[in-house]
């Protein structure tokens, strides 16, 4: 299509279909099939500025920002229309250069558009599966003779707590407890020393300290450390029983 047949097309056109000025710009440039890179900026100023005399003949609305795209378009056709010397000491910036890189953000921002609409569309037609009921599968696991779990431990040392609450006074003096974990371990293993059968009840190790909330915490954190080294194992009868203490007598080095 040549510029004689380009300026013979009449074109019709809704305002009110277009998002902006840059959609519109780009429904033109679509439509004349115009090289983006290489806008004939005389042609599509004058197709703009019939489609905006079209809405204005129909007596309606047009946006502000329609007519200052108009008005930067009879910008770029002026500079581009205007002569030039002979001789140009340096090449010039083409005047319809920042309006193509414009044209082009804003054709990328809409193919990103289109993408996350198609996405959404296809999101739409999918439905999300309910909870399946997977009780059938469970089992329980049986532990092996002697073992315990963490919530066992927690629950033997609470009941150890209690029983031992209720023998010591009701009132009492709380202060600052400096006692370390490295202390309870040496405390363990040289009560442990002192036994026939290498055996003791945790509930008696805890009898021998304060009963405070900190000293409690610190033993069975040297039990565990005890655990973790190998030099010390733990038995329960049953759930919730006291935790028996079984020192292992390959090991004969000091608690650390």
């Amino acid at each position: 299509m040549n510029k004689s047949e380009m300026e013979q097309k009449q074109l019709t056109i809704d305002l009110a279909a277009f998002e902006g000025p840059l959609d519109l710009l780009l429904h033109l440039i679509k439509t004349l099939k115009i090289d983006i890179f290489d806008i004939p900026i005389v042609l599509v100023t004058q197709q703009y500025m019939d489609y905006l005399r079209q809405m204005k003949d129909m007596k309606l609305d047009i946006a502000s920002d329609y007519l200052v795209m108009a008005a930067t378009l009879i910008e770029i056709k002026t500079k581009y229309l205007l002569p030039k010397p002979a001789v140009e000491q340096e090449e010039e910036d083409d005047p319809r250069e920042q309006l193509v890189e414009q044209l082009l953000a804003y054709k990328q921002y809409q193919e990103i558009g289109q993408v996350l609409d198609e996405k959404q569309q296809h999101r739409q037609l999918e439905y999300p599966k309910a909870p399946s009921n997977l009780t059938g599968y469970q089992s329980k696991v049986p532990l092996a003779e002697n073992e315990v779990t963490t919530n066992d431990l927690q629950s033997a040392i609470i009941k150890m707590v209690e029983r031992l609450k209720a023998n010591q006074p009701v009132t009492t003096t709380v202060k600052t407890d400096p006692y370390s974990v490295d202390e309870g371990m040496t405390d363990i293993i040289e009560r442990m020393k002192q036994l026939t059968y290498k055996k003791i009840a945790f509930s008696e190790i805890l009898s021998q300290h304060p009963l405070t909330r900190s000293r409690v915490v610190t033993l069975f954190l040297a039990l565990l450390e005890l655990v973790k080294g190998q030099q010390i194992w733990m038995q329960q009868s049953q759930l919730g029983e006291d935790i028996i203490l079984v020192r292992n007598e390959e090991w004969d080095g000091p608690a650390s």
